[in-house]
């Protein structure tokens, strides 16, 4: 007859290898974080030869924690799929006995996101937001040719690109630069490896969410302020009353190509200008969908004027009459007109004003040429911004009213200046 143990010694074993399993688990699986939607996100567990995760749990366990939630970790990305590199990457450093870029580039996004790569190094987001900057000293000859490519590059009247420093990046020097403009426009900065860009600006490491990159507050990171208030103009539209309102019940993990109204019924700026959207697919080019230059001191059209303004106007009729889609861009665009008429008399002034010697033609060489530069990059711009953005308090109080008070003050002082010129006063 066979003899059964005993049922206590069976259901202690049972629990001790439960516990021991349990353990386990715990010693493995990151702690669970909170995702972009306020609901637990899951969990990925690190065991093995993960040699990386097992020590930053120790010494950083936030980033753990947030790669654990990510839709990467749920995937099978480990930290050196990565952050390893080969013998001899110009980006490698040697750190706990592996060979790792600290950051990664693009170079190393492309190797699972090829088409998001090259649509954003083909973007103003791309080398053109460095090159604003610094001018093409930092890059290679090979980051050149992909610079020269596209539209937004600083070119001069012959189409060629312009190679200077931006003049308040001399005037300010990189002591404030590194901490004011470099920040922002390093998310186009060129690579040792090669590749151009920092995709970490916008997908922010480590949980690399699409909920959160989707959010209007990250694209205000650095689209704020007097010469871009991208932000504010969205939060004074409807468009950003609705998000303020209704942004806890919208579906931000809805998959990239898939977003319809009734996952947002109004729009983040991702969603006009990179989303897949309505007749258009995902794009990590931003000026895909945009038919002006409304960043320039006058406003042309881009090259891709008439696609761009379709592709937009395929996510606005997703949830606009084709007429009003028609008349807001006709009121913009006379807007804009308007605008480039005031400039354009404004830079014939300070032209004047040069041509006569009465001002230097190095930039910001007097008082008046600070004056002459606030009109178009704060005011105008802001006044073209608000008017497709639909912001009427920064088409008119931020934007028309201090443009004709700034003409104002040029032509007083330009004034002043002829009349000291015309009769000096006595040694």
């Amino acid at each position: 007859m066979t003899h059964l143990p005993p049922r206590t010694l069976v259901v202690a074993t049972l629990i001790t290898v439960a516990a021991l399993a349990l353990i386990g688990v715990v010693d493995r699986v990151a702690t669970p974080r909170r995702g972009a939607d306020g609901h637990a996100a899951a969990t990925a567990s690190y065991g093995g030869s993960d040699r990386c995760a097992s020590c930053h749990k120790r010494v950083s366990p936030d980033i753990v924690a947030q790669f654990a939630s990510s839709a990467m970790a749920m995937s099978g990305v480990r930290c050196l799929d990565c952050h390893g590199v080969e013998r001899g990457d110009p980006l490698g450093v040697e750190h706990e006995g592996f060979l790792i870029a600290a950051v990664p580039t693009p170079r190393h996004c492309a190797s699972c996101h090829p088409s998001e790569v090259r649509q954003f190094e083909n973007s103003r987001h791309g080398g053109p937001a460095w090159m604003a900057l610094s001018g093409l000293d930092d890059f290679t000859p090979g980051q050149r040719l992909l610079v020269e490519q596209i539209p937004e590059a600083n070119r001069a009247a012959d189409g060629s690109l312009v190679n200077a420093h931006n003049s308040l990046f001399d005037i300010e020097g990189p002591t404030a630069t590194r901490g004011a403009c470099q920040s922002c426009h390093s998310i186009g900065r060129p690579n040792r490896d090669g590749s151009v860009g920092n995709c970490n600006k916008c997908h922010l490491r480590h949980e690399f969410s699409v909920a959160q990159a989707r959010r209007p507050e990250v694209c205000g990171r650095c689209h704020i302020g007097p010469d871009h208030p991208h932000l504010e103009i969205y939060e004074e539209s409807a468009h950003g009353v609705l998000y303020e309102a209704q942004a806890d019940r919208w579906n931000w993990e809805q998959k990239p190509g898939r977003l319809t109204v009734a996952d947002m019924p109004a729009p983040t700026c991702a969603t006009c200008h990179m989303s897949g959207f309505g007749t258009q697919a995902t794009t990590h080019d931003v000026g895909q969908r945009l038919s002006k230059y409304l960043f320039a001191a006058v406003t042309t059209d881009r090259p891709n004027a008439a696609a761009g303004r379709e592709a937009m106007r395929g996510v606005c009729t997703s949830c606009h009459s084709t007429a009003l889609v028609d008349r807001h861009y006709a009121v913009a665009d006379s807007l804009t007109t308007l605008v480039n008429g005031q400039v354009a008399r404004a830079n014939a002034l300070m032209q004047s004003l040069v041509r006569d010697g009465l001002v230097p033609a190095k930039p910001f060489g007097a008082l008046v040429s600070f004056e002459a530069f606030d009109l178009w990059h704060y005011y105008g711009r802001t006044a073209k911004f608000g008017a497709y953005m639909q912001g009427p308090d920064y088409v008119q109080w931020h934007g028309l009213y201090p443009l004709l008070k700034q003409e104002a003050l040029l032509e007083e002082e330009a004034g002043t200046l002829r009349a000291a010129r015309a009769h000096p006063k006595p040694s």
